[in-house]
């Protein structure tokens, strides 16, 4: 083991948000008092500049990576309302760009707290009215993704934490509820 060393200094304006699988990138949102809540992505190694990945004038946030590092899904609001959208992924950062192409929309009428499944099949979201969807996806060279489907409803105030590989468990905390129980080997089957 070595030193720990800061990564990324971070405040109000700075939330690291989710690491890449090969924990070569982090992916984390910055506040500009341009442009609001935006998603950036900075190497873990090599002393490179953090970079971009989705800045316009709507507020992205919630980011997470693909397990194959390619796509993005992410919650923003700049169709009024805060929705869950993919985009492409330059995981390679070639020619300090981590941005390839529009967004896709995966929720419908809201959705929050985007998780994958480990296989990069299915990505789960909360609905507004805090149901925990399922959508499935294609996520090859082409993003394809099916329309929503409900599989539970959440307690209100939930958050999620992160979805087992087979898709079939989820680790979520209840705000405000009393004992704290941990779950210890929770992902093995």
């Amino acid at each position: 083991t070595t030193d720990e060393q800061a990564l990324l200094k971070t405040d109000q304006s700075k939330s690291p948000q989710d690491c890449s699988r090969d924990g070569r990138l982090l992916l984390f949102t910055t506040l500009d008092p341009k442009t609001g809540s935006d998603l950036w992505v900075m190497p873990l190694a090599g002393g490179a500049k953090p970079l971009p990945v989705i800045q316009t004038g709507a507020d992205e946030f919630q980011g997470q990576f693909s397990p194959d590092g390619h796509w993005i899904a992410y919650v923003s609001n700049e169709s009024g309302v805060n929705e869950v959208y993919v985009r492409a992924f330059n995981s390679s950062l070639a020619g300090g760009s981590a941005s390839v192409g529009g967004s896709f929309l995966v929720s419908r009428g809201g959705g929050s707290a985007p998780r994958w499944r480990r296989d990069g099949k299915e990505l789960f979201f909360v609905a507004p009215d805090d149901r925990l969807m399922a959508v499935a996806v294609d996520a090859g060279s082409a993003f394809r993704a099916a329309a929503p489907t409900p599989l539970f409803q959440t307690p209100s105030g939930t958050i999620v934490g992160d979805v087992t590989a087979d898709g079939q468990r989820f680790l979520m905390v209840q705000s405000g509820v009393a004992p704290f129980t941990v779950v210890v080997n929770w992902l093995r089957k």
